[in-house]
């Protein structure tokens, strides 16, 4: 007896392959599901990581801006400006690490207010120099200063209460996500909290002439050679030498950089309309504390007859000058040998 193949209906071996096919698609999106929620996981902790760095930068900054105000006073104005410049740009850096790292929706709540906290407080500190400044600069009465300085201050404890929320969404999470503790700190409150007050700072800020802006260049010189001995009516006596010159060293004794200072030169023979045409260099700029040394060759005064040589540097156009000391004289008589 012959059997033919058994064969099963078609309609069952396609809803074999559906099954298998379905089967297939199930494992993948499982696969795919785990895969990411491994790369979700590892992206929240990644994220976590670098907004615990950024705090832990802010916790550093906070302590040394306390500081700085607490400290006022006791440095001048360059150095003030430049600690807050410097602190500026690194709350900019800050900001913009926190801004490159990867969100995920599981960290989504701690990440926007982490983003307002550094946001505020990265525009407060970039508005501080700015602020002091206008109070430091203003005339009398003029009290924009201490508005500008009060909003910076707002946006600070802004930053601050951020700050705090952050830390109660990362208590909420799934600890195993957070690789680090968080720093617990505010800029406003605690240990400086009486800092943060706009009208206690502009009033120490106004008693505080070091911070004031100070344009001031003092002048000293020399004869080349220098005298050796004064005479009668202080007429100073140069030995003879076959040149003559003058060197004259500019100070800036003030606490601001001046630009394009002017020095100029003149010597006139006494009971004689004789003058020797002035001489003039200018000076790009002096930074604060800073000296330029310039030397005149072109003078050649008679000897035996009585001179009156003067060095005057003067600032820009605008700019006065706080004190008297930026001119040099010297009465003299060039021996003839």
């Amino acid at each position: 007896m012959a059997y033919s193949d058994y064969r099963p209906p078609r309609r069952s071996r396609r809803r074999r392959t559906l099954a298998v096919l379905v089967l297939i698609l199930l494992i993948v999106g499982v696969v795919a599901l785990a895969v990411r929620y491994r790369t979700e996981r590892r992206e929240s902790i990644d994220y976590l990581s670098t907004a615990e760095s950024v705090a832990a930068r802010h916790s550093e900054m906070a302590e040394r801006l306390g500081t700085l105000l607490q400290g006022l006073g006791q440095e001048e104005r360059p150095e003030v400006i430049q600690r807050l410049e410097t602190l500026a740009a690194e709350a900019n850096d800050a900001r913009r690490t926190l801004g490159e790292a990867v969100v995920t929706r599981s960290i989504a709540e701690v990440a926007g207010r982490m983003t307002v906290a550094v946001e505020a407080w990265d525009d407060a500190i970039d508005s501080l120099d700015d602020a002091i400044t206008a109070v430091l600069d203003a005339e009398e009465g003029d009290l924009s200063g201490d508005d500008e300085l009060g909003a910076a201050f707002e946006l600070l404890q802004l930053g601050d209460r951020a700050y705090i929320s952050v830390l109660d969404s990362v208590a909420r999470l799934d600890q195993e996500l957070v690789p680090m503790e968080f720093p617990v700190f505010t800029y406003t409150q605690d240990e400086f909290a009486a800092l943060y007050n706009a009208t206690v700072i502009a009033e120490r800020l106004r008693r505080l002439g070091t911070l004031s802006e100070l344009s001031d260049v003092a002048v000293i010189a020399t004869t080349i050679p220098e005298p050796v001995s004064e005479g009668a009516a202080g007429v100073y006596a140069i030995p003879a030498s076959e040149d003559f010159a003058l060197e004259v060293t500019v100070s800036n004794t003030g606490n601001v950089v001046v630009e394009r200072v002017s020095l100029v030169i003149t010597m006139r023979r006494t009971a004689s309309a004789e003058q020797i045409a002035p001489l003039g260099k200018v000076i790009p700029s002096i930074e604060p504390g800073a000296s330029e040394t310039l030397t005149f060759e072109d003078l050649d005064p008679e000897p035996g007859a009585v001179y009156t040589i003067t060095a005057v540097a003067s600032l820009e156009e605008g700019v006065d000058d706080v004190t008297d000391d930026n001119t040099w004289s010297l009465v003299f008589k060039r021996n003839a040998e």
